[in-house]
């Protein structure tokens, strides 16, 4: 055949179009292999809810609490559980303690002051002998706008006009009003002398000095007993206290930089957690914040001020960093080095202790205590090898967990509802006044710690309930803040612990006796982010844990008299009830000594093991709880294992004989032997 030129050409284009024709497609394929692996493995950035929105709809709905909602504005989350709570949530409002200051708003004025420390043998409290009185012209109401976890707003009106904003922060030593439109305020303090520059004024007494600074084109004026601010709309009077040995004014230059919000942000590092609170100011500029005593931040502050809690340092900043050491978290004693005598007799008394086990309490705190009991002992029961009780137990525990989570037509006392006004979960039958989201996180604590133990040994448990779970676990201690459970509804990461009361109706500010509780809510919650997985949870309740036990260790456990500005009076080596606004030997319950140290210990879960680090201040605990070698009294038992944290010597006899009768709801008399015999 003779050669063609043009076919040969014409076969090599066609050989050459589909070799690239397949090229794409083997490209195409490889591609999109690679875009189905990547889709399949890539990490999904989609935020997962917490918060089964289906099973809360579905519970019963009501609104049970007398709480005062007449000063939120329309769409706020009722603040329960703040140190602000008192002004939100109360119809007269109360006064708060935002350290340095003391703060008391009406509808048309607020007061404030720089309280002075005072003691008594069993007190220590703020005074606040000079109050100065900020009288807002026109204003006929105020109302909670926004809120943070350290700073609020409360817009002032007339009627439906906007007047100004007051923004108050915890830690802050500077109070702000913003004018929304021009209007003017008064103050007048109780005593002392009055001066002004064209935008400063001051008032002078014994007890300190007040300052009035304005900016925006606000002028100051004086007479002879007050300080009047002119406030152009946008105007802004920034307000604080200096005590009277201070001879400079470290705050004047930052005074304009208005604190609009704060955020807060955690993390763990090697052996601590690390929390920064991130101040937000209307001109980017930094601002002050005080540090307490139980914030550790090697920063040099710039000057300090004595307060209910000891030194503040104030530093400043817009990124204000401490750190506070991590608390090993465990469900279960260390019982290797037991003899033999101390198994056989921990064995026997497990036996009768499971067996006479029964559920009789209805209401979630001592119904949570006897599901907390019972937890202990199947925890014990299974390190002992004793299988057959430790199925007894653990069926018992089973059916009353059912009872509570279970949902039914025919709803019984032991079940939860939600609370459509205050957004949150309530037992039915109530205690404390848990209806006005009193104590939650001592409540729930117990169940979650029941919970997250059985689900450790009941994997089908774990499936049926985890959500309900999750619901107790998010009244207390969200992670999230936009869902319908509020952001951390108890615990406060400026004070570095939980508020018991929900609406604070005192003039003392918000409360917290029993701060061990506390401590139990955060290790429950850490246990059952280690049984569910959830590695946002584990962080959180790590975070909180740690502050929570530094802040009692500084605040409850750890009280030291002689350190300023205590000096002399209070004559006691712990403190059993802290406000906002006053320090207490007492208790809400019992005047009786052993009541103050109990109700700081119960209910000694095994990570409780830390406290061996208070050494000696232990004996001195217990000696000033107990009178001789007398322990047949309230939480005696706790006392006792307490004790064996730091002298284990005759402990394990005094408890065999310690009354059946006075062993708590949250004990058993095994936990308390074990917990006896795992101290070296």
């Amino acid at each position: 055949m003779p050669f063609n030129p043009f076919s040969t050409l014409l076969q090599n284009n066609r050989s050459k179009r589909r070799r690239v024709l397949f090229g794409c497609i083997l490209a195409a394929s490889v591609l999109l292999v690679v875009c189905l692996i990547w889709l399949k493995v890539r990490p999904d950035t989609t935020p997962v809810p917490f918060i089964d929105e289906n099973l809360l709809s579905s519970l019963p709905s009501k609104d049970a609490s007398n709480i005062d909602m007449s000063h939120l504005a329309p769409g706020v989350t009722p603040p329960t559980n703040k140190w602000f709570s008192g002004l939100a949530l109360q119809k007269v409002p109360k006064t708060v303690f935002p350290t340095p200051l003391a703060l008391t708003p009406s509808e048309s004025s607020f007061s404030f002051s720089l309280p002075v420390v005072k003691t008594t043998a069993n007190t220590l409290f703020n005074t606040q002998p000079q109050p100065v009185t900020v009288m807002i012209k026109s204003a006929t109401r105020y109302r909670i706008t926004r809120y943070d976890e350290l700073s609020v707003d409360l817009s002032y009106s007339n009627g439906d006009k906007p007047l100004g904003v007051l923004t108050i922060t915890a830690g802050s030593p500077y109070i702000y009003f913003h004018a929304l439109q021009s209007t003017q305020l008064t103050a007048t303090g109780a005593g002392g002398t009055v001066t002004t520059s064209e935008t400063t004024g001051s008032i002078v007494g014994n007890q300190g000095k007040t300052k009035v600074a304005g900016f925006n084109g606000v002028s100051i004026t004086h007479d002879t007993t007050s300080l009047t601010a002119t406030l152009p709309g946008d105007g802004l009077v920034s307000l604080y206290a200096l005590p009277a040995s201070m001879t400079s004014d470290p705050l004047l230059t930052s005074a304009g930089n208005r604190i609009t919000e704060t955020s807060v942000s955690y993390k763990k590092e090697t052996s601590d957690y690390r929390t920064s609170i991130h101040l937000v100011t209307a001109n980017g500029q930094p601002s002050y914040l005080g540090l307490l005593p139980h914030q550790t931040n090697p920063v040099h502050e710039s000057f300090s001020y004595d307060t209910l809690y000891g030194k503040q340092r104030q530093v400043k900043g817009s990124d204000i960093t401490f750190t506070t050491p991590s608390i090993p978290v465990s469900d279960s004693l260390k019982l290797t080095n037991l003899n033999e005598a101390d198994k056989a007799l921990l064995a026997t008394t497990l036996r009768r202790d499971i067996n006479a086990t029964t559920f009789v309490a209805e209401d979630t705190y001592f119904g949570g205590k006897e599901l907390y009991r019972s937890a202990q002992l199947l925890t014990l029961a299974k390190q002992l090898g004793e299988d057959t009780i430790a199925d007894t137990i653990q069926q018992k525990l089973r059916h009353e967990l059912n009872t509570w989570f279970m949902s039914t037509d025919n709803r019984t006392k032991k079940d939860f509802y939600y609370d459509t006004k205050i957004q949150g979960l309530v037992g039915e039958t109530v205690a404390f006044g848990s209806e006005e989201f009193n104590d939650h996180h001592f409540h729930y604590g117990y169940i979650i710690y029941a919970a997250s133990i059985l689900a450790k040994y009941d994997t089908d448990f774990l499936t049926q309930y985890k959500p309900m779970v999750d619901l107790l676990v998010a009244d207390i201690a969200n992670y999230r803040d936009d869902e319908k459970l509020p952001l951390r509804r108890n615990f406060d990461p400026y004070f570095g612990h939980s508020w018991a009361s929900g609406s604070a109706p005192f003039n003392d500010g918000n409360n917290q006796e029993s701060s061990s509780e506390a401590i139990n809510a955060w290790v429950a919650t850490s246990l059952w982010a280690q049984q569910t997985g959830n590695s946002e949870l584990l962080t959180e309740s790590g975070w909180m844990l740690s502050n929570e036990v530094e802040a009692t260790n500084a605040y409850w456990l750890n009280f030291d008299p002689n350190t300023a500005p205590y000096k002399d009076g209070y004559t006691h080596s712990l403190v059993s009830l802290n406000w906002g606004g006053k320090r207490d030997y007492t208790t809400f319950f019992s005047a009786e000594p052993s009541a103050m140290l109990g109700i700081l210990l119960i209910p000694m879960n095994p990570t409780a093991v830390y406290q061996t680090s208070l050494g000696d201040r232990i004996s001195q605990q217990v000696d000033e709880a107990i009178t001789g070698s007398n322990y047949d009294v309230q939480f005696g038992d706790f006392i006792l294992m307490y004790k064996a944290l730091h002298n284990k010597a005759d402990t394990l006899d005094k408890a065999k004989v310690f009354p059946d009768t006075l062993i708590d709801g949250a004990n058993s008399r095994s936990y308390m032997y074990a917990w006896i015999m795992s101290q070296k």
